[in-house]
Parts: structure tokens; C-alpha cells; sequence
């Protein structure tokens, strides 16, 4: 049993969440996926972790349908465009053990995130050509371990959240100027996080179950036709709440297997809309998204005391327009250099599946519907912890 609960914790902590790094992106705008607050449950009372993703997007739109205001058709500028440039995630963290029984982790993260950027020509122009929308998260959990039994454990979970958001869109003015849209919150923006989880250390053995609320942000700035008219404009944005579940068990010594599934409220997004400060909107998209659905599974085994490897397969059910479904691969790796010292290095491999969206802005009667086919994206995710 010793030899489980030892060789089994260094595949937890090591290799296993970096096997699973292809998760950054999937789940609409989240980038952290699936099984972002383990470092909690680390046994060391001191760890410090940062990490860092690539991902290398390869996403074509091509216009079915295009027009500027007054229902004039876009016959000018290419039909397919990439639309999603590569992108870089980030997280930074800090676990401490307050106690015997009490622990908490603070990190900062970029949670949400949108970043689309087509040809200034494309056909879908005067609907948009760039998108930007950017969160910075601050947060805190803690949490109060309960003994139930001999070996067995209960974990008392809450935190809270703070974030800030940017929100910056370009598109094409009949006038043959940019019109730009670029809005930030109001201040922070604050949420809070309830959970719980049951564990048998010796088996490795943990299940956990977290609430996150919902965050409701203001945002307010302005827009700007180049040249021609510059004017304050604001915007209300509620982000979704979400309900994660995670089980992993020892199976063997080395041996560490586990399975979560992760579901976000993203159909309280139904509507973009921003006005100008006599309360008339200005930009007015629907989005209709459905609920997003993340399944992920994998299994992770210690080589040796210094080498672990892990694989995970996940799924992740789009939520419509741009978000179709994706299916990620990924592999991974840690060293141990000594035994504060670990570093990690993952890849992954996601298919998008093919689909259609729309940009079409109600207000100013501008449309650009576009459709897309398959495509594949590769992450890398690079990690390093320091524990005491």
C-alpha cells in the first residue's frame, strides 16, 4: 500500500494535468479546461507553479453571405480567410498550507479568452475583421480537511474571484475607414467558488465536486469610425457559472487513472449588444450559444522516482457559431530534478469539427455568414514547480 500511495502521488503532480494541456481553448472561451485547482491538493505546504501554452490555430472562414448597411451585397476581397491567429495562455500559482488540516492556492490566469483576426479585405468585412476579448483573473481558494474515517478524508472547499476584462473588435466603414469598438470593466469584476472532495491518500483515491458562479461585468469606452466620429459606448456581459466533477484512483503502483467532466452555463450569452451613451445600440449580435459539455479521461504512470508519462483523450461539445465540437489527444512528460524541483513538458493534438456562424450585427444591418471546415490545432504546455 506504501508503495501505491508513493509512486501513484508523483504521477498526480506531475505528469498527469500537463498530459491533458490541449484543454487550453476548448469549452467556448475557457482556457483552463479541466482539473485547474489540483495543485490544492498538493502534500507539500509550500509549492509555487507557473506554465505556460502555445497553442498553433488553423481555422479557415469562408463567406456564404455578405453585406454592408442598407442590405448593398460584398462582392469585393477574398471569400476564405484564417481567422485564428496562435495564441499564448498563461496561469501562475501559489499553494501554502495554512495548518495540519487547511490549505489554499492563489494564482493569477487569463480564464476567458478571444482572439480572431481575418484579412482587413476578407468579404466579411464591414461585419468585422478582428476580435479581441481578454480576461486577467485573480483568485483564491482554500480549503479545510475533515478526517470521516481511517484514511478517508473530507475536504471543505470555497474561494473567490476577481477579473478584469477587455473587449476590442475592428471592422470595415462603407466610408472606407476602420470602425473600431474598444471597451474594458468597469473595475474588478468578483465571483466565488463553493466545493468539495473525498479522499483515501493511500489509493491515491480523490473525488471532487466545484461550483463557480456566475461574474457580471460592465464594460464601458468607446467607439470610433477613423476620421469621421468618436463617441462613449457601453456594454453588460454576464460570464457563466459552472459545475466541474473530477475522480481519479490508483489502479497499481505507478499507476494513477482518472476521468472529470466539466459543464459551463454558456446559454446565459445570448445577445452582444453595445450602446452609446443615449442607451441606443450600436452593435447588436445574437450569439444563441448552447450549454458547453467537457468530458476528459486519462492515466498517468511513474517510470521511475525522477520520470513520470502520462495520455488523455477529451472531448468537448461546441457551443455553436464559431465553437464547433473538438476531440484532443495529449501527451505528456514531467522530471523531477531533485525533490523540490519539477519540470513538465506536454503536447496535444485537437480536431475541430467543421461548421457555420454568423458576425451579422442587427444594428447597423450589416451580415456575414461563413461556414468553416475540419481542422487540427497543436498545443505545447510547459510547467515548472518549486515546492518546500
Amino acid at each position: 500500500m506504501g508503495v501505491l500511495k508513493s509512486a501513484t502521488r508523483g504521477v498526480a503532480l506531475g505528469c498527469f494535468a500537463l498530459a491533458g494541456s490541449g484543454a487550453a481553448f476548448a469549452g467556448a472561451w475557457d482556457t483552463l479546461g479541466i482539473g485547474s485547482l489540483d495543485l490544492l491538493y498538493a502534500p507539500e505546504d509550500f509549492v509555487v507553479e507557473s506554465s505556460v501554452t502555445y497553442v498553433n490555430r488553423n481555422v479557415d472562414y469562408d463567406v456564404t453571405e455578405a453585406s454592408h448597411s442598407g442590405g448593398t451585397g460584398v462582392t469585393t476581397g477574398p471569400v476564405s480567410s484564417r481567422a485564428t491567429p496562435n495564441i499564448w495562455n498563461y496561469q501562475g500559482a501559489i499553494k501554502f498550507g495554512m495548518m495540519d488540516n487547511a490549505d489554499c492556492l492563489a494564482r493569477i490566469n487569463n480564464p476567458f479568452s478571444i482572439e480572431e483576426e481575418m484579412d482587413h479585405d476578407w468579404r466579411g468585412r464591414f461585419s468585422g475583421y478582428e476580435t479581441q476579448a481578454k480576461t486577467f483573473a485573480i483568485d483564491a481558494t482554500c480549503s479545510y480537511k475533515f478526517q470521516v474515517g481511517e484514511g478517508r478524508y473530507l475536504r471543505a472547499i470555497a474561494g473567490a474571484r476577481a477579473m478584469d476584462m477587455t473587449y476590442y473588435s475592428q471592422a470595415a466603414h462603407p466610408a472606407g475607414v476602420p470602425a473600431v469598438v474598444d471597451l474594458k470593466s468597469d473595475g474588478l469584476e468578483y465571483g466565488w467558488r463553493v466545493g468539495v472532495a473525498y479522499e483515501v491518500p493511500a489509493y491515491a483515491m480523490r473525488a471532487s465536486l466545484i461550483y463557480d458562479s456566475e461574474i457580471n461585468a460592465d464594460l464601458e469606452g468607446h467607439t470610433e469610425v477613423t476620421g469621421l466620429a468618436k463617441f462613449d459606448s457601453f456594454s453588460s456581459l454576464t460570464l457563466p457559472q459552472a459545475v466541474e466533477l473530477n475522480v481519479q484512483s490508483g489502479v497499481a503502483p505507478g499507476w494513477l487513472v482518472s476521468a472529470g467532466v466539466k459543464w459551463v452555463d454558456w446559454s446565459v450569452i445570448d445577445v452582444l449588444s453595445v450602446t452609446n451613451a443615449a442607451g441606443n445600440e450600436t452593435v447588436h449580435r445574437k450569439l444563441n450559444f448552447k450549454d458547453g459539455w467537457t468530458v476528459k479521461a486519462g492515466v498517468g504512470h511513474a517510470l521511475n522516482e525522477q520520470v513520470s508519462v502520462g495520455s488523455s483523450l477529451q472531448w468537448d461539445r461546441g457551443v455553436g457559431g464559431s465553437y464547433s465540437d473538438t476531440y484532443t489527444v495529449g501527451f505528456g512528460s514531467s522530471y523531477a530534478a531533485n525533490k523540490n524541483v519539477k519540470f513538465t513538458l506536454g503536447t496535444a493534438a485537437i480536431y475541430k469539427t467543421s461548421g457555420s456562424g454568423n458576425a451579422n450585427n442587427l444594428a447597423s444591418h450589416t451580415v456575414n455568414e461563413y461556414e468553416y471546415d475540419g481542422s487540427w490545432a497543436f498545443a505545447v504546455n510547459t510547467k515548472i514547480r518549486v515546492s518546500f
